[in-house]
């Protein structure tokens, strides 16, 4: 997998590297907002545990891992030269989403609300658009999640169904968006 360009000039995707990638990804999650971050993404509460540099390598080990079986592609959201977030397809069904399915974070507060999602967001579709075999994208997000109901509105998704309790008691939406042939 390379790294991917996007419609904003400074914002790139590139391939995760654990051990050089984990301690951004831990200064996310242990910060004044990291809690936050994880709620908004879907995580219940009692499930969120205190962030370690071995847990955050792991994870990162995991995605890279993920890929190489074929599972998912997974890219760290570099902007200005300084890693913000991750970005993934998942190329299998998982919590009852279809594949392919795109997904993102933005792990660094400051970075939110400032089109880095929907350029990432759209860079994803375009890679789907002319490498997979499909008319379909599908996604989930949080009902609850304004900000990213939004933003896959924004693009063009529209729901997929009902939306759904979860056993945590989260309350999802599926959602999909239709490629133009």
């Amino acid at each position: 997998m390379t790294a991917l360009k996007t419609t904003l000039p400074s914002l790139t995707l590139i391939k995760p590297n654990p051990i050089l990638h984990a301690p951004i990804t831990l200064s996310w999650f242990n910060s004044e907002y990291g809690t936050e971050t994880l709620l908004l993404m879907g995580n219940a509460e009692h499930e969120i545990e205190v962030a370690t540099i071995d847990s955050e390598i792991q994870i990162l080990e995991e995605f890279v891992e993920l890929e190489n079986k074929n599972k998912q592609l997974t890219w760290m959201i570099e902007f200005e030269k300084g890693i913000i977030g991750v970005a993934w397809i998942e190329l299998t069904k998982n919590h009852s989403v279809l594949p392919p399915s795109i997904h993102l974070m933005i792990g660094d507060k400051d970075y939110r609300g400032r089109g880095i999602g929907e350029a990432t967001m759209t860079s994803l579709i375009h890679y789907i658009t002319n490498s997979m075999d499909t008319n379909v994208i599908y996604s989930r997000h949080l009902s609850s999640n304004v900000a990213v109901k939004n933003l896959m509105r924004k693009i063009g998704f529209d729901t997929d169904g009902e939306s759904y309790v979860d056993d945590n008691s989260l309350e999802w939406q599926n959602v999909k968006l239709t490629l133009a042939l």
